[in-house]
């Protein structure tokens, strides 16, 4: 049954055309995600659906309608006290209490942990009715959709299957119209090749023989003048030929740009730090209390916890506080915080992004090509930007600087998914070492190689990708707890060495030594099971 049926969608801004869809269905049981670059027009055309816009549109309705906004509180003070990720909680909780029939969802997951996403992937599963769901979370689109639209340029093209199966089409797309592209290149250089040797042939023909005389070549003129015109004849039909030929252009592949760039100043030790015995109360909360750790150079690292954990504190802390670090001097260390500084409205976005690089300018424009400005858009003031572009000329100057450590907090957030898979290949090129906090679960199965879990006031690591850590958890014998505890005693055996490596007349390097032979024996044991 068709519960939403929309015709003739059109909506324009000046001369701009934001929305041109001839038709439009949701039916009983849909569950749909609606992606597309910023500035595409998604929460547009859930507002034009739903008749909140100042035009006259066609769209009908079989159903009671749930709208979530994107954190739409007004006119209730007691919102005020609210976290994001709390604001964000109750008002999916009253939309899924009000018996909706159909759900239109605008990014519903900005502000939540993992936890809450999954309990909301959870509730979706669960909901009898249609729902469209605006999101740049890529896991779930995977998780909770079955069709995928797409909006681009004003229209809507319809994929089924979740967001794995869209990038499997659009890359399939992309391999047709390579195909495409080389037989139509193949096609047009036969067809010249064949018109430029008709034209040399006609030019010979101007030309009486070597061993031809003058009155020979008098007599031969006029039937060679005749095949002189078929020949040219011929060449204009080829010409014809090669201006029917329907174009087809190259699809652009990023693969084929690198970041092809080195370190100003590469790192020679084998960590950028080792912090002890870190400490964090706020407001006489205990955030978090952490013996040991370091940073391996060259790291991707990820630090994963929920809400209110305290990750963001912990960069500051080890950025900022006055803890007991021992840092490398080689380390050079550039900070991205997720409030974004002020950016200088006045520059334009080469600009502020060279004057800290000492890359050369073709490189820095590579970079901000994969990261979307284009040809004159890197000439764009500051101060017209959007929120999610800004955030991209922020990454720009951070990736183009000339530094050795990135230190990033929340770098997908104001991203659309385009956006937020050129980071991804930028970090993955990045030959220096990152150490970042982010909410988007596929974001850190594609860049992290150590993982940081900030949780009940502990941090424990693991060495390796998201995909290899849930793989561990699989394994046959290794519950939650065990692992766990594996990941505790590898903390605890590179504390150990630590201690051990660094002479002290304080310290009884024999029963460190000791206790290192025992860790290392019981974690042997727990990871035979």
């Amino acid at each position: 049954m068709r519960v939403m049926h929309a015709k003739q969608i059109h909506y324009t801004i000046g001369d701009r055309t934001l929305l041109d869809i001839n038709e439009l269905s949701i039916h009983q049981g849909d569950r749909i995600g609606l992606i597309g670059k910023n500035g595409e027009g998604k929460s547009l055309l859930l507002n034009y659906l739903l008749g909140l816009l100042d035009t006259k549109s066609l769209v009908s309705w079989n159903g009671r309608v749930g709208y979530f906004r994107q954190l739409n509180v007004e006119g209730d003070p007691s919102w005020d006290r609210l976290s994001g990720g709390e604001k964000t909680l109750r008002k999916l909780e009253q939309l899924f209490n009000a018996s909706h029939d159909i759900l239109l969802l605008d990014e519903p997951t900005n502000n939540l942990d993992w936890q809450r996403i999954d309990e909301l992937e959870n509730r979706l599963a669960h909901f009898q009715g249609a729902y469209v769901i605006v999101s740049h979370d890529r896991k779930m689109l995977d998780e909770v959709c079955t069709k995928i639209w797409e909006l681009e340029d004003g229209n809507v093209t319809e994929y089924k299957g979740g967001f794995s199966d869209y990038e499997a089409a659009k890359a399939l797309k992309v391999q047709h119209q390579q195909e495409e592209y080389e037989a139509y290149v193949k096609e047009k250089k036969r067809l010249t090749d064949r018109m430029h040797q008709k034209e040399q042939q006609a030019k010979v023909m101007n030309k009486p023989p070597s061993r031809m005389g003058n009155s020979e070549w008098q007599l031969y003129k006029g039937k060679a003048s005749g095949k002189k015109q078929r020949v040219e004849r011929v060449s204009k039909v080829i010409q014809d030929r090669i201006d029917r030929l329907e174009k087809v252009e190259k699809p652009f592949e990023w693969a084929e740009i690198k970041m092809d760039y080195t370190l100003v100043k590469p790192i020679h030790r084998k960590n950028i730090f080792i912090a002890k015995d870190l400490t964090m109360n706020i407001n006489n909360q205990h955030l978090y209390t952490i013996d040991h750790i370091k940073l391996k150079t060259g790291s991707k690292t990820a630090i994963i916890g929920a809400n209110g954990s305290g990750k963001t504190t912990l960069l500051h802390h080890l950025l900022y506080g006055n803890t007991e670090l021992e840092i490398t001097n080689q380390a050079s260390i550039g900070h991205f915080d997720q409030t974004l500084e002020a950016l200088p409205e006045d520059k334009t976005i080469l600009e502020y992004v060279q004057e800290n690089s000492a890359l050369p300018q073709h490189v820095i424009r590579i970079i901000l090509g994969r990261l979307r400005f284009f040809d004159t858009d890197v000439h764009k003031k500051i101060s017209v930007l959007s929120g999610g572009e800004r955030v991209k000329t922020a990454l720009a100057r951070l990736l183009t600087g000339t530094y050795n450590v990135l230190v990033i907090d929340e770098p997908t957030n104001h991203l659309d998914i385009e956006a937020i898979t050129s980071l991804e290949g930028l970090i993955h090129d990045y030959p220096g070492t990152i150490l970042f906090v982010t909410h988007d679960r596929r974001f850190i199965e594609e860049t992290a190689d150590h993982l940081w879990f900030l949780e009940d006031g502990s941090l424990t690591t693991y060495q390796g990708t998201l995909t290899d850590y849930y793989n561990d958890k699989q394994k046959p014998g290794h519950s939650d707890e065990t692992l766990q505890r594996i990941m505790t005693l590898e903390n605890k055996l590179t504390e150990l060495i630590s201690r051990i490596s660094i002479p002290d007349s304080k310290i009884d390097t024999a029963t460190l030594e000791k206790e290192y032979e025992e860790t290392l024996h019981t974690l042997k044991e727990l990871k035979k099971q």
